[in-house]
């Protein structure tokens, strides 16, 4: 039974961390961080209140006040088990509150041709407006690159590709054809998956379309998962150097967030959006081989870029050129950095940041 209980503080921890930190994202009180930490703190104390029960009076006797008593019973002395169960607990439980805290990254995602890979690679410039400023990282995860890696044959470990499952589904005719036969190096090599004759299969039928997001999400999300957790616990900084008071965001790139049902995982979503008919004439334009008609297809099979912004916290409107969309991105990335690592968790700055709702628009979760 103890064991159990030692167990159930992480998860339990998780949801705390994760609860406390989305909380203080969404307060706008400048002592947000404070908050944070005085909710954690109380959640604590009722956690192991809750859990020791009756045995709270030991630990007092234990620690060398025992409280005082009606009756000549002499209190019962706590023991070393009972005293080293009760630390694994705090323990588990405060593990489980920094893991819930990081658990809660930056959602980038938008519709096709909308701008979101540009905006991604905006993002990952470190910005410092001034010398009392602290500099903004942010630390990119790419979904759609963790997408591209499974697809490829013999790059990863056995479970982690997915190349064979998507050949036994869709056939050889997803393939490369002749792909490496001038070649003699890579004559032994498997042909790769061509993403367009794939895309062309699943994107007219939504039952294909279901089937190889059932094969690939899993996988994806198991990667994403595994380098958020790594990326916000921060791991890298026992053996790099960074400029002390950096304001670091972990940043998933995810182009399906709303409809892979992900939204939950994060917790603050930027939407980058445009006006439809901007976002058909760019697609069009990026990909001149294919169709209106296939265009049209592609950007039907994702959820409407309104909608998704509707959702969002944070949406940046890209209906404009390169160097608004420049300086919009800048003005985010400062803000939304204030919000999730600032001293004081200022998300009060974005109501006085004096910045329109067109073509940058701050919004909240209906």
């Amino acid at each position: 039974r103890g064991l159990v209980l030692v167990i159930l503080q992480l998860p339990f921890g998780i949801l705390v961390g994760a609860a406390t930190e989305r909380f203080s994202r969404r307060c706008s009180h400048v002592h947000a961080r404070l908050r944070n930490i005085i909710a954690k703190l109380t959640i604590a104390l009722a956690s192991v209140s809750l859990i020791l029960g009756h045995r709270i009076p030991l630990l007092w006797h234990a620690l060398g006040s025992p409280p005082s008593h009606d009756h000549d019973t002499p209190p019962e002395k706590i023991s070393v088990g009972m005293f080293l169960s009760l630390v694994t607990r705090i323990f588990a439980f405060a593990a489980g509150t920094a893991i819930g805290a990081v658990l809660q990254p930056v959602g980038l995602t938008g519709g096709i041709a909308t701008g979101k890979s540009t905006v991604s690679s905006l993002f990952q410039s470190t910005q410092k407006n001034g010398e009392n400023e602290k500099e903004v990282e942010f630390v990119i995860i790419d979904v759609d690159g963790i997408a591209h890696d499974i697809l490829l044959p013999k790059t990863m470990t056995q479970y982690e590709s997915v190349y064979d499952r998507l050949v036994s589904e869709f056939g050889t005719d997803i393939l490369v054809k002749d792909e490496g036969k001038n070649n003699a190096q890579h004559a032994s090599c498997s042909p790769s998956i061509d993403r367009r004759k794939l895309g062309d299969i699943v994107f007219p039928d939504k039952k294909k379309r279901r089937k190889l997001n059932s094969i690939t999400h899993p996988t994806i999300i198991k990667i994403m998962l595994k380098r958020i957790i790594f990326e916000g616990l921060n791991l890298s900084r026992f053996y790099t150097s960074k400029p002390e008071g950096t304001l670091r965001v972990v940043c998933v790139d995810i182009p399906l967030l709303f409809e892979g049902g992900l939204g939950f995982l994060f917790g603050t979503i930027i939407v980058v959006a445009c006006k439809p008919t901007v976002q058909l004439e760019r697609l069009h334009k990026r990909n001149p081989d294919l169709t209106l008609e296939q265009c049209r297809q592609r950007i039907a099979s994702q959820i409407p870029v309104d909608e998704k912004a509707r959702k969002a916290h944070v949406v940046i409107r890209n209906d404009e050129s390169l160097k608004s969309l420049k300086k919009h991105v800048r003005e985010v990335q400062r803000l939304v950095a204030n919000a999730v690592s600032g001293p004081q968790r200022d998300r009060t700055a974005v109501a006085g940041s004096g910045i329109r709702f067109t073509p940058l628009e701050i919004n909240r979760p209906p």
